[in-house]
């Protein structure tokens, strides 16, 4: 076992610790939101970042490291309320298994419990002044998201904006505080927090792209169930573009209508239309850029090569 998978075990039971007190249905619903761990990505990022400074203190960064994971799975929970997903880690969504108002609550008690253990182990109180504005980015991207239903003209700009707020911010939060909290001086923890934001921007564009070539029991949750929500992903988006027919446009503004056979053709056109292979290009640009920031400021520091292993198996992944 690596020290990462150690750190990772050590994460988790930080979390377990501190989602024992709720009771009733919020304290199960909690639980069972950290019953089945996702890919941990961004405690990973906390933990690699934070390493690399000198003699870090652990079990702060440790503490830190869950309240990312916290952080994450609150705005999970919101998100399965937003877009009524009833499928969540090949799993009922806490939505799905306790009903909107218990998962409400229960995110809620969750962005407040990960500002309550970043509050009582960072070691600067400009790093809560980064939390809040990190968690003002992911609501901004997921509002902003929210408002563009159904919207055949967002633009490549729109959703690429869209992204850097609900899911890459919080990707370079994560690299920018464990920089920070294991000793890297600002000016370098800053250069981390650009790699996670580029990160995190093949990540979600990886993640869309998943939608079109993924089954729903590879990628465990719902495919293509936000064409239908009227949620539009980038290769959706950059296909649009070049639907000189309308065929696509015509089948997409069907909205709640489009059947299951019309999925299947607008899946089809979407590949058709290049839609798959634009996303993967800027997919594929993002990852070497962050590649390429991780060689300039990274490469002499212990786990240099873990980050890039993680950067690259990302981009790859079939779930």
């Amino acid at each position: 076992m690596s020290r990462l998978e150690k750190e990772l075990r050590k994460v988790q039971s930080s979390i377990q610790k501190n989602i024992r007190t709720p009771k009733g249905k919020l304290g199960e619903a909690i639980r069972y939101t950290f019953s089945k761990p996702g890919k941990q990505l961004r405690p990973s990022f906390v933990l690699l970042f934070g390493n690399m400074g000198d003699e870090p203190k652990k079990e702060r960064l440790i503490n830190i490291a869950g309240s990312v994971e916290i952080l994450h799975n609150a705005t999970l929970i919101h998100d399965d309320i937003i877009d009524n997903s009833s499928v969540r880690r090949g799993r009922e969504s806490v939505q799905a298994k306790y009903g909107k108002t218990i998962a409400l609550y229960a995110g809620d008690y969750l962005f407040a419990l990960s500002l309550q253990l970043l509050s009582e182990n960072t070691s600067k109180i400009t790093n809560l002044r980064v939390n809040g504005s990190t968690m003002q980015k992911i609501l901004a991207g997921e509002t902003t998201q929210f408002g563009n239903e159904y919207n055949t003209s967002i633009t490549e700009k729109e959703y690429l904006e869209q992204i850097r707020g609900k899911t890459a911010s919080l990707f370079g939060y994560s690299c920018y505080i464990g920089a920070l909290e294991g000793g890297l001086n600002k000016r370098l923890a800053r250069s981390a927090q650009q790699v996670g934001v580029l990160f995190g921007q093949a990540f979600q564009l990886r993640d869309d792209i998943l939608d079109y070539t993924a089954s729903t029991a590879e990628l465990k949750k719902p495919v293509l169930s936000d064409v239908v929500n009227g949620v539009y992903t980038g290769p959706l988006i950059f296909a649009l573009k070049k639907d000189n027919t309308g065929k696509l446009n015509k089948l997409v503004e069907k909205g709640k209508d489009i059947s299951s056979s019309e999925l299947a053709q607008i899946e089809y056109l979407v590949n058709e239309l290049g839609g798959i292979r634009h996303a993967q290009k800027l997919a594929n640009d993002f990852t070497s850029s962050a590649l390429a920031l991780l060689k300039d400021k990274f490469s002499n520091y212990s786990g240099y090569d873990e980050v890039v292993e993680i950067v690259q198996k990302m981009l790859t992944r079939n779930y």
